[in-house]
């Protein structure tokens, strides 16, 4: 068994790859005649893709910005863009249905599989090795404001402002404010302001004149909203192919559909394929599939490159299902009395990632 397992982890080349499955254990017994089913993937590439969501709003006073505060304003007039972060391939496996496999696992000891949700198989006589969940699958964002986003300006609108008549005096009004705010601040760090407030107080106080002078800035410099979205396209490898349009970018709507010709086109080109071979033996010879064999899969391997705009966003030479092979281990193995093998496959691709003996305990 030993040249065996050699065999299968010179075949089999670890990757990193996020993936959140639940997995189910199946105890091969007498309630189902010591049979277990179980299904393997074919290997799909996710296209993350992330993009950046600008929302940019001119302040009210933008005209007079220059003329009451001395500095251009921020944002002139208002812009709604999407733009292209970058982009990366993913590997993930859905379930091969065209072939089920039924294996029988009787023998001295107690066999059992650990399968997903889906039916495919993890493991055997062990745990699978799943990498932790970080955070909910799905639509990723990050917020990032600038100068006020969405800011609402009442709270600093003074009845003197409103009562002011034209937009020349609500920004001279509202400029003359600001100036008053930064004294007020410089008096309280100074101690020459009559009130003395300290410790948390003082605290207080400072956050909202930050927060009524950043109010009463962004109605002359405009506010700023970007945030980051991560959206996922899904692909099947079937061929090699250059330039295949998997999504496009819309400066208005963000990921588009491949044929929505609104948007500038992502490129995947899949190339260099290389299939999955068989095991060898020692001499070099081809191992022979055991009778009622353990099916998993020895991936193939192809180059997968995203291009966007003449510029290449991601480049990785991934493990395929698609142009491998199916290879076996004789379940006599998992049911050996005395010191049972387990094995640990890959889900993404259902390729082995630890075969070896159960050590039992003393």
């Amino acid at each position: 068994m030993r040249r065996l397992i050699l065999s299968l982890l010179a075949a089999t080349v670890p990757f990193t790859a996020a993936i959140s499955q639940q997995a189910a254990k199946i105890v091969a017994g007498k309630y189902n005649e010591y049979a277990v089913s179980y299904l393997l993937p074919q290997t799909c590439v996710d296209i993350e893709i992330e993009i950046e969501h600008t929302v940019a709003k001119a302040g009210p006073y933008a005209a007079y910005s220059q003329k009451y505060l001395g500095i251009p304003p921020l944002v002139t007039e208002d812009v709604d863009t999407w733009e292209l972060v970058g982009a990366k391939a993913v590997l993930t496996g859905i379930p091969d249905t065209e072939v089920y496999y039924n294996i029988q696992l009787k023998g001295g000891s107690v066999p059992y599989i650990f399968v997903d949700r889906e039916g495919m198989l993890l493991s055997v006589n062990a745990e699978p090795e799943l990498p932790s969940q970080s955070g909910p699958e799905g639509e990723k964002k990050v917020r990032a404001k600038e100068n006020g986003e969405d800011a609402d300006f009442s709270p600093v609108l003074t009845e003197e402002m409103l009562n002011s008549g034209s937009d020349m005096k609500m920004a001279e009004l509202a400029a003359k404010q600001i100036y008053r705010l930064r004294e007020s601040r410089t008096d309280l760090i100074t101690g020459d302001s009559d009130q003395r407030p300290d410790g948390e107080a003082l605290k207080i106080m400072l956050r909202q004149i930050d927060e009524q002078e950043r109010l009463l800035t962004a109605m002359f410099t405009g506010t700023v909203s970007r945030t980051r979205k991560t959206a996922t396209v899904r692909w099947i490898p079937e061929k090699e192919c250059s330039n295949l349009v998997v999504a496009r970018i819309s400066e208005k709507e963000g990921v588009v559909a491949a044929d929505n010709l609104s948007g500038r086109p992502l490129y995947l080109t899949m190339d260099n394929v290389v299939k999955g071979e068989e095991p060898l033996d020692s001499k070099g010879n081809p191992l022979e599939l055991p009778k009622n064999a353990v099916i998993y899969n020895i991936p193939g391997k192809a180059d997968i490159t995203l291009t966007y705009g003449g510029r290449e966003l991601d480049r990785q030479t991934l493990e395929l299902t698609q142009f491998g092979i199916k290879f076996g281990l004789n379940p006599s193995l998992f049911t050996d009395k005395k010191a049972p093998a387990y094995m640990i496959l890959y889900p993404q691709t259902g390729a082995v990632k630890k075969v070896g003996e159960t050590v039992k305990e003393q």
